[in-house]
């Protein structure tokens, strides 16, 4: 048996996980973050970034966090957790999409893609708002992972031409034309769903 390790010839996919389960898909959705540790676990080549907004940490108390995290070889590792943010604020994605590139030029990613888990309402968008129950327009979605490659592109001028390859819409509905559409114009190349 042949064990090639990742940080000599690169990684086959950075994979970001951007997970609001502020809600009543909390503990439905979990099973995403579970198959994530498990392929991880299963194949070295694959890093995870994760982003998960939950109570399930901290149900005694009910509160809700976001734990920040990797996944490498089925392994945790801790980067910071704090009280909820806003999952559905642009700014919000627009970070965690430039993390995930940031984490990809590190293992030198072959492809970088990101799951975002959570309501969606199809060419309405999807993230949910807590604050007001209403959704991120699709377009939003599009230009925070935009504005996410061009902060990696500033603040890593080196590996400026890194993208978003890839969006799982693991969201009801979110695998539309018009997503396609406006992710397309955002340079994303492929669109899957991970929900009907």
């Amino acid at each position: 048996m042949q064990v090639t390790m990742a940080s000599q010839t690169g990684r086959a996919l950075e994979f970001g996980i951007y997970r609001d389960g502020d809600n009543n898909l909390d503990t439905s959705q979990s099973n995403t973050l579970r198959q994530a540790r498990d392929v991880s676990l299963a194949d070295r080549s694959i890093q995870f970034m994760v982003e998960n907004t939950t109570s399930c940490l901290r149900q005694a108390q009910g509160d809700t966090v976001t734990d920040t995290y990797t996944l490498d070889g089925g392994a945790k590792h801790e980067i910071d957790q704090r009280p909820a943010g806003d999952m559905a604020d642009p700014g919000s994605l627009a970070q965690f999409i430039a993390r995930t590139l940031d984490n990809a030029e590190k293992s030198d990613a072959k492809q970088s893609w990101i799951d975002l888990v959570d309501h969606g309402a199809g060419d309405g968008g999807g993230l949910e708002a807590d604050s007001y129950g209403g959704v991120m327009p699709m377009q939003s979605i599009a230009d925070a992972i935009a504005k996410g490659e061009a902060i990696h592109a500033k603040e890593h001028p080196e590996d400026a031409n890194r993208t978003i390859d890839g969006v799982v819409a693991n969201q009801c509905l979110m695998s539309t034309m018009g997503f396609a559409d406006a992710l397309s114009h955002a340079g994303v190349k492929w669109l899957a769903s991970g929900k009907a």
